[in-house]
């Protein structure tokens, strides 16, 4: 009988052939990949009209000048004349949105608990400038009567600002759907549609946003959707990302990853995907990202940003 089995000479010949084919088609699927005409995403109207790069965002209003997320910030951002006010926002027990960063009042009032045991008429009758300190170090807010207020009364005192509007994903799970439904009521009561952006870190729930807007709503892309941006940037695969969110807030590093790099930034907005960056609270970054090209700066002190940009 005949043995069947190949020859050694002919594996050593067959296994270089292979490893060619191969290293062709991984090269073949890169050039395709690598030249595929990319699909941008939208440009809503919250992103237009825009004179100024990188935008101005003050981060809870500017909480390093005043008490976060109160109407005092929200005043002293508008007056120093910010592109866009940042703020968080958490359900009271009895379904108002409020803008308060954590889910308990400890950090920033001379309360105690969760914001979504207390409804607004309780969370209301805190101090929300007991905890603020001043650069002299001073309880500067303390006993003025700084409350912690709700969305609605936020548009009606600031109805020409643009919003970024974070919905925290430590709320409560199950009353998610409510928030987004009270959100999108707010918004189209007030005719806000073209200010604000929707933000959170959970994708899920910006997927969940977009779903009950219509997508008529710019959102800014949560954790999960960052990562599968930077793995195919990384990759030299952009191309191929199918943008379903209008923009990424992103931290300056993580881990390894410099999330600075011109070459993601511009990769981005090749895809109509502004940059926007958080927390940054020094001259020195603030230049950095100017120089690299970033759409936006999320700052503690917008104060700082704006005298940089007018310099």
């Amino acid at each position: 009988m005949n043995n069947l089995k190949p020859s050694p000479s002919h594996l050593i010949r067959t296994k270089p052939f292979f490893w060619i084919l191969l290293i062709i088609f991984i090269g073949i699927f890169f050039c395709i990949a690598y030249f595929l005409p990319a699909d941008k995403g939208q440009t809503l109207p919250f992103f237009q009209n825009e004179h100024t790069k990188p935008i101005v965002i003050a981060h809870q209003g500017g909480k390093l000048l005043a008490p976060g997320n109160t109407i005092e910030a929200f005043r002293n951002a508008e007056k120093l004349g910010v592109d866009v006010i940042e703020m968080d926002i958490h359900i009271t027990r009895d379904g108002h949105l409020v803008t308060i960063h954590d889910p308990t009042v400890d950090a920033t009032t001379d309360g105690r608990g969760q914001v979504a045991d207390y409804t607004l008429e309780e969370l209301q009758r805190l101090d929300a400038g007991y905890t603020f300190k001043n650069a002299e170090r001073e309880y500067s807010f303390r006993g003025k009567g700084v409350y912690i207020p709700t969305l609605e009364e936020v548009f009606q005192r600031f109805p020409h600002m643009k919003m970024n509007i974070e919905i925290k994903d430590d709320n409560p799970p199950e009353r998610l759907d409510e928030i987004i439904r009270n959100l999108l009521g707010l918004i189209k009561e007030y005719d806000m549609e073209n200010n604000v952006l929707i933000a959170s870190f959970d994708q899920s729930i910006i997927d969940r946003f977009t779903l009950a807007s219509g997508g008529r709503i710019a959102v800014q892309a949560g954790t999960q959707e960052v990562k599968k941006f930077v793995i195919l940037h990384k990759l030299l695969l952009r191309n191929l990302y199918k943008p379903k969110v209008h923009g990424f807030q992103l931290p300056l590093q993580k881990g390894k990853i410099d999330f600075t790099d011109p070459v993601l930034i511009s990769g981005a907005q090749r895809l109509n995907l502004p940059v926007h960056y958080w927390t940054v609270n020094d001259r020195q970054t603030m230049q950095r990202l100017i120089d690299a090209g970033a759409d936006g700066i999320i700052t503690d002190r917008p104060d700082l940003l704006l005298k940089l940009l007018d310099n």
